[in-house]
């Protein structure tokens, strides 16, 4: 490691906006807890992340490459760019990252290189000997969640011992106290309009819960290739005046004050980022016992876990905790957000990454 300092290159996939993304600036913010530098490459393009990156001091550069697995040009410019940087660790995140990243820093010499894996694989025959290609060629596997390296074992892409949990790091939002209901349930739901996410589940949930005879009404913050979908959907189920597609907002939860409910039906989650974020809020969550949310919330607890992502249990599950009262649910909420603030903050993960660092660069934590 002589003469690389202490620099980690984090490389992923683009700088723009999106939950990985985000992560980044979290890891900018508490570089000085985890005892290192950090610096931030995109192997396609930059954007919003990057520029905040920048106007926070980090070094953050899109190399614009076609980021496809394989790509020639996109291993070429991570190499080169790992040449200039001389990182003493390269973090890696993502697939396309992980196979790229890895290529480009043996070629280049970095002494540490550790693949991140941020969401539940689901790889074909092929892609599971690729995968495990590189991982057998990391120093490091880092899971986002027990759920994320339950199923890297169960693909036999790594082995046991060469994989570590290190979860997400999210950004604690502001408390809210709950406020107390009136004739309508007020729900919100944040994440990209895309099938995994399964807003679809939510939007006919409301339409099931007037057939119960409970009002409620719908905020969904995000976009994607869904929205016209679910567009026709509310207009199809007479839903204008009970959903609204509020669009992206980069501070969804600021718009989210005064819900009762917080949905999640999602068919996958690596970990589950927005459940965090909507819990630190004081929001109670119902959200699909998929993924790492099962590792976040405790069932009647800190929260609701849904065992069938589909409207119907969806409408089910948010009947039974409108039959809560006002405290029952205010207790729930803060014992969420505490529970999450305690064990997923972002001092966390920069310490946990920090020591990581440390043993495989041959260092004493700091």
């Amino acid at each position: 490691m002589t003469g690389r300092g202490r620099l980690v290159l984090h490389v992923l996939t683009a700088l723009d906006f999106g939950g990985v993304e985000s992560q980044m600036r979290l890891v900018a913010a508490h570089a000085a807890q985890s005892g290192w530098d950090h610096a931030f490459c995109a192997i396609g393009p930059g954007g919003a992340v990057q520029a905040e990156l920048r106007a926070m001091g980090a070094r953050a550069v899109a190399l614009q490459q076609p980021v496809g697995i394989p790509s020639i040009r996109a291993t070429f410019a991570l190499w080169r760019e790992m040449r200039r940087m001389r990182p003493a660790v390269v973090h890696l995140h993502g697939a396309e990252a992980n196979f790229h990243g890895l290529i480009a820093a043996r070629l280049a010499g970095v002494p540490v290189v550790i693949a991140e894996e941020i969401g539940i694989p689901r790889h074909s025959p092929r892609a599971r000997r690729i995968f495990a290609w590189v991982y057998r060629r990391c120093d490091r596997v880092v899971a986002v969640s027990q759920a994320v390296k339950d199923s890297i074992l169960s693909l036999g892409e790594a082995p046991e011992a060469a994989v570590e949990v290190i979860r997400n790091p999210f950004a604690p939002q502001d408390f809210q106290p709950f406020p107390p209901r009136g004739e309508v349930l007020e729900m919100g739901f944040v994440g990209r309009l895309e099938p995994v996410k399964n807003p679809l589940a939510a939007v006919e949930a409301v339409a099931l819960l007037r057939d119960r005879g409970i009002a409620a009404r719908l905020r969904i913050l995000g976009e994607g290739s869904q929205r016209m979908l679910l567009e026709r959907r509310i207009a199809d189920l007479a839903l204008e005046g009970q959903v609204r597609l509020e669009g992206f907002d980069p501070r969804p939860f600021d718009r989210l004050r005064g819900c009762h409910l917080y949905l999640q039906p999602s068919l996958s989650e690596g970990f589950g980022l927005a459940i965090c974020e909507a819990m630190s809020a004081g929001l109670p969550v119902i959200a699909s016992a998929v993924g790492g949310a099962p590792e976040i919330i405790t069932e009647g607890r800190t929260g609701w876990l849904l065992d069938r992502p589909e409207a119907g249990a969806l409408a089910a599950r948010i009947a039974e905790v409108q039959a809560l009262s006002d405290a029952e649910l205010a207790a729930i909420a803060a014992a969420g957000s505490a529970h999450v603030r305690a064990a997923f903050g972002p001092e966390i993960h920069a310490a946990r990454c920090g020591a990581l660092y440390a043993a495989l660069a041959g260092g004493a934590a700091p």
